[in-house]
């Protein structure tokens, strides 16, 4: 694990310029019960920015000199999501961090739009001012509670990626039977719901046969690292089936042009998903 106190002060050449400047825009405040006043802070180490809410645990990681590589393990199994979508036209994220995700989505969908909510606003401080976020009008950072907004929001999604962490894993709101039903109600037609879960918690069976359940069956999830996070694609089309040959060839093309190595993850896909000696992913 990245020491905070001992890299924070590599970004700049000296230590007491970075902890002025994040104090000057009042990203480091003390610590309370609620995820909207946790500590976020920075590290570095290597060419690689972190951030850190409330703990040392890292939620997110950039490459200053790649800042749209996906640098995480788990970052680049949910990337696979981009297998199951045919120009989307709306993509919702529920979490920020340092914007990963839907930085990458941004690059890889040229007409998309995504909007994300993110509930800390010093979240969206230090990702604005360390972590290289698009300025667009295609990428829309919303303050916000996440799960008020998927109730309430007429709009319909393409993509629903829930990545929504406290200090130590996932809020228990964001596992609960009620938000997985209000995902789904706000998916397209083939719209595809993507969470990432934590392969250590114990409760992440129930959380999948939750999902399972709202999802009619229609899910895939594979491990990005053992224990490591669990990342699991649910979908609202019905009987949706998908060729192992085409998905071989589309994750061909993201290896090519995005510098990614997915072949490990599609494996475990498989794996975990296949029935019989089919050539295609079958949820009927």
């Amino acid at each position: 694990m990245i020491s905070i106190k001992k890299f924070i002060g590599k970004i700049f050449k000296d230590p007491k310029e970075l902890i002025h400047r994040v104090r000057k825009e009042n990203i480091l405040n003390s610590r309370s019960s609620s995820f909207e006043d946790m500590q976020v802070e920075v590290s570095e180490q290597d060419g690689v920015i972190s951030m850190h809410i409330g703990s040392i645990t890292i939620q997110s990681s950039m490459r200053l000199d790649a800042p749209y590589h996906l640098e995480l393990d788990y970052t680049q199994a949910m990337s696979m999501a981009a297998l199951f979508l045919e120009s989307p036209k709306e993509i919702l994220c529920i979490g920020l961090g340092g914007g990963t995700m839907p930085k990458f989505f941004y690059r890889l969908f040229g007409k998309t739009k995504l909007t994300i909510l993110e509930l800390n606003p010093k979240v969206i401080q230090v990702a604005k001012h360390f972590f290289k976020l698009p300025i667009s009008k295609r990428f829309n950072i919303l303050q916000g509670d996440g799960i008020k907004y998927i109730k309430n929001v007429e709009k319909k999604y393409d993509l629903l990626i829930s990545d929504a962490f406290e200090d130590y894993g996932l809020p228990d709101d964001f596992c609960t039977i009620s938000y997985f039903e209000s995902c789904r109600k706000v998916l397209s037609e083939k719209g595809v719901f993507m969470i990432n879960l934590f392969g250590s918690d114990p409760k992440t069976p129930l959380y999948r046969d939750r999902i399972n359940l709202v999802f009619d069956q229609q899910v895939l999830y594979m491990e990005s690292s053992k224990p490591g996070n669990v990342i699991v694609f649910a979908f609202n089309e019905k009987n949706v089936e998908y060729s192992i040959d085409i998905l071989r060839q589309k994750i061909k093309s993201l290896e090519i042009n995005y510098d990614l190595d997915l072949m490990l993850y599609f494996s475990r896909l498989i794996k975990n998903n296949k029935r019989g000696s089919s050539r295609k992913i079958r949820f009927h």
